[in-house]
Parts: structure tokens; sequence; C-alpha cells
């Protein structure tokens, strides 16, 4: 199951919003920036940046905004979000 560590209004929209858009099995876990729990021990072993979102699937962990929305797209087969490898228009959804 995805992981996503989000805040809301923050960079974590469009990664939420794909995970319910590609109906990934997914759970949400709220990093609270109002008491700077991204700078905290635990979360800065997840993500050195200390920065929102991240999304952990096994061992695999993203946190990059663009990465994790591609890694979400990717995971989806029949996405029709991102054009799929060697598409002609692929270079131009980044």
């Amino acid at each position: 199951m995805l992981e996503l560590y989000y805040y809301p209004d923050n960079a974590s929209f469009a990664p939420h919003l794909l995970l319910a858009e590609t109906h990934a099995d997914y759970t949400l876990r709220l990093v609270d920036r109002n008491s700077n729990a991204q700078k905290s021990e635990e979360y800065l072993k997840l993500n050195p940046a200390g920065r929102i979102p991240t999304l952990v699937d096994g061992d695999l962990v993203l946190f990059e905004s663009p990465a994790i929305c591609i890694y979400i797209c990717e995971l989806d087969a029949g996405s029709t979000f991102i054009p799929p490898l060697g598409h002609p228009n692929r270079p131009l959804f980044f």
C-alpha cells in the first residue's frame, strides 16, 4: 500500500489527486507543518530535505512532487494522465 505524507493546500495536492483518480490503494499520513513535524527526526529519515510531500511504496521513498506524480501515473497501466513510454508526446508531459 502506498503512503502519502501530506499537508493540506501544499505541494501534496497533485499526488493526492492522482492517487484518488487512479484508484490506488493508499493511506494518507498528515505531516503537521504547524508543529514543524517535517523537521522531526522520524520524518527526516524518510525525507532528508524535510519537505512535503513524501510517497512511500515499500522500500521506495520519493519526495519530489513531479517524481511522485510520474510514479503514480506509471503504476496505473490504464492511466490517461501521462503518455506511455516512447509516445511522441511523452517529453511534453514533463
